[in-house]
């Protein structure tokens, strides 16, 4: 059995939603062939759109006229690349307005955890917003500068526990404190207070962390608000990674201390 090709993507989204409830006054229940095979199509294509798109306020007369026009190959009121150009600036429009809400309710979330955890005695809060509390103290003496080379163990949640990454069962991971992009604000912050063998759990506010942005490929939403458990086990300097002091514990020894949710 053949399977149906439907229209592209610009004209199924055209037909998802062809009719309103006052266009539906009228309308009868399919009864022949053409009519049960047409209104199987609408349900197809609307059903499909429906999952990937919140399309509530459409014009039915419009997305009928401009489906009538590609299947009779009238003359169109808008050019398909014109069509294409305002679909994908409208499509852009939604993904943006969802990302806005989405942020809008993690952000309010994370004020309110934040403001929570602040009244634990063992939190402390930097003026920037940064919350820890220090989990062990390892080697007093050198701190993480912005002119070493850090390497850390870490696990990362949200503030409900879930783990979203995390070194355990991998390799400890290395970087210039100093370079740019090497790690989000509020972390970079937090492993200058650490030195080396020491284990520290940061709660992150959002304008520290992604801000309102989802880092591309991540499960980060919008807006949240992360926590993060970081162990320091080396520092090197920049130039000749000349180490400093390596952590005497092993790696699987310091995993196994890792807590199992952040």
């Amino acid at each position: 059995m053949k399977t149906l090709k439907l229209l592209p993507l610009c004209i199924s989204i055209l037909i998802c939603s062809c009719t309103t409830e006052n266009q539906n006054q009228n309308y009868t229940s399919p009864n022949s062939e053409l009519e049960k095979f047409s209104y199987s199509i609408g349900v197809n294509i609307a059903t499909s759109m429906k999952e990937k798109h919140d399309l509530k306020d459409i014009d039915g007369m419009s997305i009928a006229k401009g489906f009538n026009d590609v299947i009779y190959n009238k003359e169109l009121d808008i050019s398909l690349l014109g069509t294409d150009s305002i679909l994908n600036d409208y499509f852009f429009k939604l993904a943006e307005e969802s990302r806005y809400e989405q942020a809008a309710k993690a952000l309010k979330e994370g004020e309110e955890f934040l403001i929570e955890n602040a009244k634990r005695e063992e939190i402390k809060t930097t003026a920037s917003g940064l919350q820890y509390e220090i989990l062990r103290l390892g080697m007093r003496g050198v701190k993480a500068e912005k002119e070493y080379v850090v390497t850390i163990h870490y696990q990362a949640s949200f503030i409900n526990g879930e783990v979203y990454d995390s070194s355990i069962e991998k390799e400890p991971v290395s970087f210039p404190l100093n370079a740019p992009n090497g790690t989000i604000r509020g972390l970079h912050e937090g492993i200058e207070l650490m030195s080396i063998g020491d284990q520290y759990k940061f709660y992150i506010p959002a304008n520290l962390a992604y801000g309102n942005s989802s880092p591309e490929g991540s499960p980060i939403p919008p807006g949240s608000t992360l926590v993060f458990v970081i162990e320091l086990t080396n520092l090197a300097t920049i130039e000749g990674t000349c180490l400093l002091y390596t952590s005497p514990s092993p790696r699987d020894a310091t995993l196994s201390r890792m807590p199992s949710s952040a």
